[in-house]
């Protein structure tokens, strides 16, 4: 639900038809106004095929509600790698509205804008389970970058269809079931030796498993991840030098706490403690470095090349690694007070304009690794990273009052480029192409 929408679980209805049904009804998590994120709703029925139920908010059942079952016992296997016995899909167009996995726009709303380069782009029937499966996920750790659950639930946001949503349930069981330890001591269980790697540390997935389905072992397990990343991420500031920092650990370090923070039913004053004390080394780094650097207007986040474990000692910003730092930037700015989120809000308007400044390279491509204060720039050689640029430049323009013509130009042009040249050749091309910038219509449409 959008906030404010409802506010008490017991003021929903379900109807078959005309018939109201007997159901069981929970709130999952809420906003700061108190009114509910998601309701978890069950109802006793007998399915012989595609079934259509009418949801009603706002009105008080008056016949009596059902106990809620443990939904491990409504599953094909309790692990969840089969799914549920029953698929439900809601509509893109109230799921994308909830803002329950961030800002998004369902395709069929952009269909005949130039933001449906990435309905073609996202093609989530060919790079699906199936094909996860396939890829060699046993063997090759790099095929579940950058979070695979999140991008396929963020597809089912879009599209409203259930091959998207399949394979989000599937690989999000998948993820949850090789997670070992708990608490602080909590790692992913990716194989091979990816345990303390941060960049596969994730607790948007199971956060947003839960807000679907009320499975609380998935809410348990995205705070244990946290928890996890509090010890593998503990200092996120930058020193300078080599001291090492990359926005890709930096973003999922903060998505990490933020997206525990949304679901966690006790300790969500933990997380929001981390996602602040992330957030200001974050803001900080960005205004300090590099030192001397003195446009107070258009900054990255700044670090050399030798931090980034590229080489080089030229500092520098990756911008499509940068996507996902705004991804949680973003999110975190959603769920915090104005005088936090206009902090944020102006942070992401300098990010997009250094990019829409320096961060294309002649040929149109955004730099893999652009330099600042100084003309050396690491070159990008694939057609793959369009779309993680437009999405900052269309957050910059958004955020900055939608009149910088520079900044939408900047943004309509990598557009372009994405509906033309962008490709996704594989399963982890797919996985960060599809996962932050897919909001990017949201900005700019």
């Amino acid at each position: 639900m959008q906030p404010g929408q409802l506010a008490d679980e017991n003021n929903v209805l379900v109807f078959q038809g005309d018939q109201e049904l007997a159901s069981a009804r929970r709130g999952l998590a809420t906003y700061a106004d108190g009114s509910l994120r998601s309701v978890q709703i069950q109802v006793d029925l007998t399915v012989s095929g595609e079934t259509d139920l009418e949801v009603r908010l706002g009105e008080a059942s008056t016949i009596a509600a059902l106990s809620l079952v443990p939904v491990d016992t409504t599953l094909v296997n309790p692990n969840g790698e089969e799914g549920p016995r029953v698929w439900a899909t809601l509509p893109a167009a109230w799921l994308s509205a909830s803002g329950f996995a961030g800002p998004l726009v369902p395709e069929a709303d952009v269909a005949s804008t130039p933001s449906a380069a990435w309905a073609s782009l996202c093609d989530y029937e060919r790079w699906n389970t199936a094909a996860f499966l396939a890829s060699g996920y046993e063997t090759d750790r790099a095929v579940w970058l950058f979070d695979r659950g999140t991008a396929m639930y963020r597809g089912y946001a879009r599209r409203g269809d259930l091959g998207p949503l399949r394979s989000a349930y599937v690989e999000t069981s998948m993820y949850r079931n090789r997670i070992t330890g708990t608490g602080t001591a909590t790692r992913n269980g990716i194989p091979p030796d990816a345990a303390d790697d941060v960049k596969y540390a994730y607790s948007q997935n199971m956060a947003l498993h839960y807000l679907l389905t009320g499975d609380d072992r998935y809410r348990d397990s995205a705070e244990d991840i946290a928890l996890g990343m509090s010890q593998l991420w503990p200092d996120p500031g930058y020193a300078g030098g080599s001291d090492f920092w990359t926005e890709r650990h930096a973003g999922f370090g903060l998505l990490a706490y933020v997206w525990a923070m949304i679901v966690s039913d006790d300790k969500a004053s933990q997380f929001r403690t981390l996602a602040d004390e992330a957030v200001d080394a974050y803001l900080d780094m960005q205004k300090t470095y590099p030192i001397g650097y003195a446009d107070t207007a258009a900054r990255c986040f700044a670090h050399t090349g030798d931090a980034h474990g590229e080489g080089g000692a030229y500092f520098g910003c990756s911008p499509w690694m940068s996507a996902i730092l705004a991804d949680g930037l973003d999110q975190y700015a959603r769920e915090s007070d104005s005088v936090r989120s206009d902090a944020v809000h102006t942070s992401l308007v300098e990010l997009g304009r250094i990019v829409a400044q320096r961060g294309i390279q002649p040929d149109g491509r955004p730099y893999y690794f652009m330099g600042v204060g100084t003309t050396e720039n690491m070159l990008e050689e694939y057609d793959e990273h369009f779309g993680e640029s437009a999405y900052l430049i269309g957050m910059a323009w958004n955020y900055s009052g939608k009149s910088d013509s520079t900044l939408r130009s900047a943004a309509d042009a990598l557009v372009s480029k994405l509906g033309t040249d962008g490709t996704a050749p594989h399963v982890r091309s797919f996985n960060w192409q599809c996962r932050s910038a897919v909001a990017g219509p949201s900005f700019l449409e």
